[in-house]
């Protein structure tokens, strides 16, 4: 479970962040504005702090495997058209659904953790949420600019996002216990047995950690 969580957010971060490229983009079609570039990021930006309005209520949501998922492909779809947006308007409206689907996966990560951690393991494996959440944002720098500089940062962006979207998938065919992933009512501890579509998912998930 907690391998679902943190490798759909790898996907999400290493593959389709393309912060590097911004400038080249910015540069190849909007004639390299400065006010222009400042608004890529704040794009992202207020799209997360719109939809962490919903924060609460969508961190309830009973299918979170299947719902982190859906935002990270969701956010590998709006990178990809922000590759190809022929517009100023469209590419930043873009950017503000991305920025949102990032505030939905964090949400939905960090009560996944939250929720399958055992607490003699939760140190560490806050500690590994960290580690995720910070490194992976280096590494598609790393990705974007690489890729980026063999073909053109558009292609870098586009592919970024196409592979998320595919990788979003390859994660909830192989780890099918992770999109199958349900949270435990809050009713009791016998609460899977109020959500029988997900009565397969909910192993004990803390067994399959080693001990500490």
């Amino acid at each position: 479970m907690l391998a679902g969580a943190f490798l759909a957010d790898l996907n999400a971060t290493v593959f389709g962040l393309p912060i590097a490229l911004f400038p080249a983009i910015n540069a190849e079609r909007f004639g390299g504005n400065p006010r222009t570039l400042g608004l890529f990021t704040a794009a992202i930006g207020l799209g997360g702090l719109g939809s962490a309005a919903f924060s609460g209520p969508v961190r309830h949501m009973s299918r979170q495997g299947c719902a982190m998922l859906c935002t990270v492909a969701v956010w590998g779809a709006a990178f990809a058209g922000f590759a190809v947006a022929p517009g100023l308007w469209l590419t930043l409206s873009l950017l503000a659904v991305a920025g949102a689907a990032d505030t939905f996966t964090v949400v939905f990560r960090g009560a996944i953790v939250a929720t399958v951690t055992p607490d003699q393991l939760r140190g560490r494996v806050l500690a590994a949420d960290y580690v995720v959440g910070a490194g992976g944002g280096q590494l598609g720098d790393l990705e974007a600019g690489a890729l980026g500089s063999l073909t053109s940062p558009t292609v870098s962006a586009l592919a970024g996002g196409l592979l998320t979207i595919a990788g979003a998938i390859v994660i909830g065919l192989t780890l099918p216990v992770f999109n199958r992933y349900c949270r435990p009512s809050d009713s009791g501890p016998h609460s899977a047995e109020s959500l029988p579509d997900c009565a397969e998912s909910l192993p004990d998930s803390a067994e399959s950690l080693p001990a500490p």
